[in-house]
């Protein structure tokens, strides 16, 4: 190691290195990890400012691949800078951007610049950008993956921004019921987004990625019904991936009161009998990856004042949180690290 170089040894007992978690020294030159060594080798950092931090667990940082950050054009209901700030705070050390909430929405590659021209200098977490395909833009979709897009997301119903237009795929079963109930409970909202309308989404999502071979990733699974589709698809050989998350695998319809409209997401949190079903298929590999689907607004779209779960925005924020609650509710279902 060069003399007058910057170096860091972090040192704990609970190192999660590849599917083992061992007692290590990590060597962190100018800001990048040059080793990990067996705590044992003391003379390897005794040039280094030593960091112990006991039992504490160090892991990689994690990837949360579903984040709306909605800038430009909605900075004041998150920002780059805030939010991969609150990634960072959280142990989250890349976040992949999606196409909407943000003015105008990534689905052309002049948007695309003004994406990136809005986060330049402003990100404290590694970030990519994930681009949209609305009906109309498919000559966009090429030249916005040579920019460097991760893929392209779509939507089969209304995406809740009137300039992200949705595929009319989906079948929308609103129950007629719903407007004659009390706007103020949950339940309401609940009963107004079924899991039929996940099921069926879902089941278009799992024949197209079959009949053409490419990989498709549903998001923010919510539904455990439709779990048996996605079994299925797979063992046909489907390249399909799954996500869900924090919200839906921590929260429960029997416990959110009236008028908590801070609960409101889409699609909905459902009851804890589907909540159990999702651990278990995130137990055995049936869902991927868990995400925070991170989606803030500013409070008066909350409509906190009236309580009106059909008129607020649907979109939990929990980028600083998610890994946290993760981490401790995992614990608990009997799941680790390795």
């Amino acid at each position: 190691m060069e003399p007058g170089s910057t170096i860091i040894a972090v040192r704990s007992q609970r190192v999660l290195c590849g599917e083992e978690i061992r007692p290590a020294v990590i060597i962190i030159k100018e800001g990048k990890i040059e080793s990990i060594l067996p705590d044992s080798e003391d003379s390897a950092h005794a040039a280094a400012t030593v960091l112990d931090v006991g039992n504490n667990v160090v892991m990689p940082g994690v990837v949360d691949c579903h984040v709306h950050v909605n800038e430009p054009g909605r900075g004041t209901w998150e920002g780059f800078w805030t939010a991969t700030r609150a990634a960072a705070a959280g142990g989250v050390t890349t976040i992949v951007d999606m196409p909407l909430n943000s003015i105008p929405p990534t689905t052309t590659l002049g948007n695309f610049h003004e994406k990136l021209q809005a986060s330049a200098g402003k990100c404290f977490v590694d970030t990519a950008f994930w681009g949209g395909a609305i009906p109309g833009n498919q000559r966009e979709l090429r030249p916005m993956l040579q920019a460097g897009v991760a893929g392209f997301k779509c939507f089969l119903i209304h995406s809740g921004v009137d300039e992200f237009p949705h595929f009319h795929a989906e079948r929308e079963t609103q129950l007629s019921t719903a407007d004659r109930e009390d706007p103020h409970e949950y339940l309401t909202f609940l009963r107004s987004r079924p899991d039929i309308m996940e099921l069926e989404a879902i089941h278009t999502v799992t024949q197209l990625c079959l009949q053409y071979q490419v990989r498709c990733h549903i998001v923010h699974l919510s539904s455990a019904q439709s779990l048996s589709l996605i079994r299925a698809a797979r063992q046909a050989g489907a390249p399909l991936t799954v996500e869900t998350t924090h919200h839906y695998l921590n929260l429960s319809a029997e416990e959110i009161p009236a008028r908590a409209t801070q609960f409101k997401c889409c699609p909905p949190i459902r009851d804890i009998a589907n909540q159990e079903l999702l651990w278990s298929a995130l137990k055995s590999g049936d869902i991927d990856m868990v995400v925070s689907d991170h989606s803030p607004c500013t409070p008066d779209l909350k409509v906190l004042d009236t309580g009106d779960f059909m008129q607020a925005w649907g979109g939990i924020s929990s980028l600083q949180f998610g890994t946290l609650v993760l981490y401790q509710s995992a614990h608990s279902n009997t799941l680790t690290l390795v």
